[in-house]
Parts: C-alpha cells; sequence; structure tokens
C-alpha cells in the first residue's frame, strides 16, 4: 500500500517494499530509509543530493513521514540524525515519537 503525506506541491510516497519514503521534484529525488518494528518505522537514514541541499527538501520529507505515521496509526524511532534534529525542532509532532 503507498501512503502520501497530505501537504505541498511535492509530496512524500511510502514505498513499504523498498522500505523507504520518496519526495520526487524537478531534478532529483530525496529519500529516507526505514524499517518497520510493529507499528513503529525506525528511520535510519536520509539522503537530498548535494545539488538541492539547503532548501528545505529534507525538512519536507521529515514533515512526510511524521505525517503518514500519525493518519497510519504508527510511531517514528529517528535513528537518523536529521530526522531526530527535525523533530525536536517540531514539537508538535511529538506524539508521534515512539
Amino acid at each position: 500500500m503507498t501512503q502520501r503525506s497530505d501537504g505541498g506541491a511535492a509530496e512524500v510516497v511510502e514505498r513499504p517494499e523498498a522500505g523507504r519514503f520518496e519526495l520526487d521534484f524537478p531534478g532529483g529525488q530525496a529519500f529516507a530509509l526505514y524499517r518497520s518494528d510493529g507499528d513503529r518505522i525506525v528511520v535510519t537514514h536520509t539522503e537530498v543530493p548535494a545539488a538541492f541541499n539547503g532548501r528545505g527538501l529534507g525538512s519536507q520529507l521529515a514533515e512526510g513521514i511524521f505525517r503518514i505515521a500519525r493518519v497510519s496509526g504508527r510511531r517514528v524511532v529517528p535513528r537518523c540524525s536529521f530526522v531526530a534534529a527535525w523533530a525536536h525542532r517540531h514539537p508538535d509532532y511529538r506524539d508521534v515519537l515512539a
């Protein structure tokens, strides 16, 4: 099943068969690797192409992951330092943290 976040021009898409969340945008793709652990999404790595750093794409990816988790009743375990830092800066998603 593919789930999408609910905002913005570009959408974060969950690809469970690949263990990835993806954000396609003109010129590239950002992604986050994860594994499922029951009702938990363990995010282990995020990547944004270097040429697109500083444009907020990583934050858009992180927010999409948290939105998808919230809608699906799952919780996020941020094992990736970027996602952990993003979650710390966005306490409105604290309810989604495992």
